[in-house]
């Protein structure tokens, strides 16, 4: 799997299918990349983002149990 689709997996579990956009949007706005060119150098600060992002909309517990998702992907190989 490559990283953006580790990345929708874990971030569709809240979302649902609004992940896609959620991180295209997060992608672009703070990496200015597109969510095909992820690496994982750019786990930690992507996940940051997406915390920031999610715990405005559906509060601190999900984000950081998102957050903690998004975070173990650094440790697959």
């Amino acid at each position: 799997m490559t990283i953006e689709q580790d990345f929708l997996k874990v971030l569709a579990e809240d979302l649902g299918p609004a992940a896609k956009p959620f991180l295209l949007r997060q992608c672009r706005n703070h990496l200015n990349k597109e969510p095909s060119m992820l690496q994982k150098s750019d786990i930690d600060n992507l996940a940051k983002w997406c915390t920031s992002g999610i715990q405005v909309a559906l509060g601190a517990q999900v984000a950081e149990s998102v957050q903690k998702g998004l975070l173990a992907l650094k440790q697959q190989p």
